[in-house]
């Protein structure tokens, strides 16, 4: 119960987060043999990625992808930023969501510290939902660590967050619904994009 009461008083003061793309966006899976590399997501996650922005919660994509390999979150951004509620489609928008390629490891560390320091946010302020060791060094620095369920046991031992839904199946929309929970806002209320 502790945990659960930290976990609540924590997110209600998270302002940026950061997401990792293989494992917690899409599964951590990829269709080979194709002349392309096809991965699914689940709509629910991007349902989620719009009501974390409806709140006012920059939402940051850094993935050790690149290349090739990063086609399917590239694409996947360029659609959220393209919705009708996003800035620069309204003056009022939400924010733009960003995207960092080729970033694994202590760089995606260093990466979100320098998202943080140029727009004025710190650690303490932002969440971070990852599967594997790769996102340890990140997920250590955040006020909320987050994984999805199947993420690796070591990962899953640092989070303050472990949704009941996996990768690419739901995983990012429990993490916003519980976001939404510790505000006591009602879903019904946020525009849906």
């Amino acid at each position: 119960m502790e945990k659960q009461s930290e976990l609540l008083r924590v997110a209600k003061k998270i302002k940026v987060f950061f997401c990792d793309s293989d494992g917690v966006m899409f599964p951590n899976t990829v269709l080979m043999g194709a002349p392309f590399r096809a991965k699914y997501r689940s709509y629910y996650d991007g349902q989620g990625i719009s009501l974390l922005r409806a709140v006012g919660i920059r939402v940051v994509f850094i993935t050790n992808e690149k290349g090739d390999s990063a086609v399917a979150i590239r694409d996947t951004v360029a659609k959220f930023n393209s919705l009708p509620s996003s800035k620069p489609q309204k003056t009022d928008g939400w924010e733009e969501v960003l995207l960092y390629e080729g970033r694994g490891g202590v760089k995606k560390l260093d990466t979100a510290k320098e998202f943080l320091a140029l727009n004025g946010f710190t650690f303490s302020e932002a969440a971070y939902m990852g599967d594997d060791l790769v996102d340890v060094p990140l997920l250590k620095q955040v006020a909320l660590p987050a994984a999805p369920a199947q993420a690796e046991k070591a990962v899953k031992d640092i989070a303050l967050f472990v949704a009941e839904r996996e990768g690419g199946e739901g995983a990012i929309r429990d993490f916003a619904n519980m976001v939404l929970q510790a505000r006591g806002i009602d879903p019904f209320t946020l525009p849906p994009q």
